[in-house]
């Protein structure tokens, strides 16, 4: 019996698709930095990702983010860098040798308030501007098809109540604008709208409002500091992050994932911030 071989105009025709094949396959890697509003809760019990830094327990967001990734049907290996009560300049200034690899995709935010202008004084808010160019550029020169997000952080109750802050309304438009601008003037795939989410469940009576004396829903996306977010808080950012990296409905995910189950989270809740999520997602495309 005579073996056929295919055409040798075939051959390349085979070989890209099997580059493609291969290249749907690749576990992507996903880099977080920044503080402490992306590692808390230090210890989710869920979730596999590495801590760059030595001696630092993984978990958080990226811990939530990798649940919700697996449960997806996606492979991504996630690694964090983070430093509680640090801004961008001093991950890249100190911790650049445990950054500075090839990365498919990165995750970036800085101070709760490092974006903000605050009593006319713009030194931060330039800080921030400058190191996320850096960061940029870092990242690019390693991996030129790395994509880029900033994650949008949100505004914080504690400011407003020691008048540091006029509302949580002005502060979170602030840090959408700083955060929106930055991403499009240094041309990164985009930000996400973290901080706005959390706002949205407020208005939909999801989540009350730490800042007022009324009580707008029923559960709380920041924590009892009313500063950090809490669990809830990490849940539906890391909704969002599965949502805006992967480009799925965050509506998809069985919302009696292992991470819902493990935290406690009831299927009904569940539901709603996913639900958040999508609606956020949507009013930002």
């Amino acid at each position: 019996m005579k073996i056929k071989f295919p055409s040798l105009l075939l051959v390349p025709a085979l070989a890209s698709l099997a580059c493609i094949f291969e290249t749907g396959l690749h576990a992507q890697s996903v880099l977080f930095v920044g503080n402490s509003f992306t590692y808390t809760p230090r210890s989710v019990g869920v979730g596999t990702v590495s801590e760059l830094n030595k001696g630092s327990a993984p978990g958080g967001v990226p811990a939530l983010f990798q649940v919700f990734a697996e449960a997806g049907g996606k492979k991504p290996t996630v690694s964090m860098e983070t430093v509680g009560g640090k801004a961008l300049s001093f991950h890249y200034e100190n911790k650049r040798a445990l950054i500075d690899k090839p990365w498919d995709i990165v995750i970036l935010h800085d101070l709760s308030y490092g974006p903000l202008v605050e009593k006319g004084d713009s030194t931060l808010k330039e800080s921030f501007r400058t190191h996320v160019q850096k960061l940029k550029e870092l990242f690019v020169a390693q991996n030129p098809a790395v994509k880029i997000w900033l994650y949008e952080t949100w505004a914080r109750p504690d400011f407003v109540k020691s008048h540091r802050a006029a509302s949580m309304e002005s502060m979170q438009a602030e840090l959408q604008k700083s955060y929106r601008d930055a991403a499009n003037d240094f041309s990164l795939q985009g930000w996400v709208p973290v901080g706005d989410a959390f706002m949205a469940a407020v208005k939909k009576g999801i989540s009350d409002n730490p800042a007022t004396p009324e009580v707008e829903g029923p559960l709380n996306v920041w924590g009892t500091d009313n500063h950090h977010q809490s669990v809830l808080g990490s849940y539906l950012a890391a909704l969002l992050f599965y949502g805006t990296i992967y480009h799925e409905d965050p509506r998809s995910l069985p919302a009696d994932n292992v991470a819902a189950g493990h935290l406690k989270i009831s299927v009904e809740d569940s539901k709603k911030l996913q639900t958040i999520a999508w609606e956020q997602l949507e009013s930002v495309k």
